[in-house]
């Protein structure tokens, strides 16, 4: 067996040349002195000084600003990168949900709040209209809107006890079945009534206005005289003919002429107090009418129509000629009295 020298001191020249060789000569595999390879790596330069070293148990020192490029660069590569159709589909879908629950929630709230306001109005309607209901089934089926008092108002010449013995039959009837033509028929037996109103007045009161026909003419009869209205109705009797009712001779005497629709039409409608100065009436036909005055004057009325106008300048022609002898005022044609 070969005998081996003794190993050189590791790193010199000659042994590092001669190592080959020896393992080719002893047949063994070559030795390789990684040294050189680790000077090499490390950066050792002549001077023993290490310009840059990494230790195996050490992580590598990476330049922060490469990092910031890289960095720049792949947020460029994200900014130029075509946007996926499905995310912004996606995203487009999700706010046009927000967007509709939104929607959603407005208006029911405002539908709510609609919904409030009819219910309101119609709480306000039913209850009306149930005090509406309670109230008239009150006045008609109970005694609390019964009738206690009648009134009586407008009577001059008719009896008023008759009047009120003929109203008492709606005494504790409710007032809102007191029925007009029941109380036209109450009050029909007395004719000088000419018209009525009926006036209900809560709780108790029943009033019953009356306007009562005027006597404007009267008719000599068997027994005195007859006194008759405007319309001819006969209002009563009496001996001798009261002021304001002149006494109607000619044509007057005939009621359904129209000689006395004429003349009494003209009585109706002039003041009383002029009225309470004729005396008596007498006309031919319905245009001319004519009066006889206490005071001896005849007016020449023509007809009824301007009866008001003409009783006017009537008036103050009496006035006027107080103090002079005249016998005739024509006042047919009331923008041109005549006198004599």
């Amino acid at each position: 067996m070969p005998t081996r020298k003794p190993a050189s001191q590791p790193g010199s020249a000659p042994e590092r040349a001669e190592a080959p060789n020896q393992a080719s000569e002893t047949g063994l595999a070559p030795t390789i002195d990684l040294s050189d390879v680790r000077a090499s790596r490390s950066g050792v330069d002549a001077t023993g000084t290490a310009e840059h070293s990494v230790r195996s148990d050490e992580h590598p020192t990476v330049e922060l600003g490469s990092l910031d490029r890289r960095a720049r660069a792949g947020l460029e590569r994200f900014r130029d990168r075509e946007p996926d159709p499905v995310r912004a589909a996606e995203r487009r879908l999700a706010n046009a949900s927000r967007q509709r629950k939104r929607q959603e929630r407005r208006e029911r709230r405002r539908f709510s709040a609609e919904a409030r306001g009819r219910r309101r109005q119609w709480i306000i309607v039913l209850a009306a209209v149930g005090a509406l209901v309670l109230f008239v089934g009150a006045g008609v089926f109970t005694p609390l809107m019964a009738v206690k008092d009648v009134e009586v108002t407008g009577i001059e010449s008719v009896n008023t006890a008759d009047v009120q013995r003929a109203l008492e039959r709606f005494e504790g009837r409710p007032l809102a079945l007191i029925d007009d033509a029941e109380v036209h028929r109450a009050l029909e037996p007395f004719p000088v009534i000419q018209r009525y109103a009926v006036e209900r007045v809560p709780p108790h009161t029943l009033v019953v206005r009356i306007e009562e026909r005027v006597p404007v003419i009267s008719v000599a009869g068997a027994d005195g005289v007859e006194l008759y209205d405007a319309a001819g109705v006969l209002l009563g009797a009496a001996d001798a003919a009261p002021a304001g009712v002149p006494v109607g001779e000619g044509a007057l005497t005939d009621l359904g002429s129209a000689a006395f629709r004429s003349a009494s039409r003209a009585l109706r409608d002039m003041p009383a107090e002029l009225r309470a100065q004729i005396t008596g009436a007498t006309a031919s036909s319905a245009q001319d009418v004519s009066f006889a005055l206490s005071n001896g004057v005849t007016v020449l009325w023509g007809d009824a129509d301007d009866s008001r106008r003409k009783a006017v300048v009537l008036q103050s022609m009496l006035a006027s000629l107080a103090d002079q002898p005249i016998t005739r005022i024509d006042v047919s044609a009331t923008e041109a009295p005549v006198f004599q």
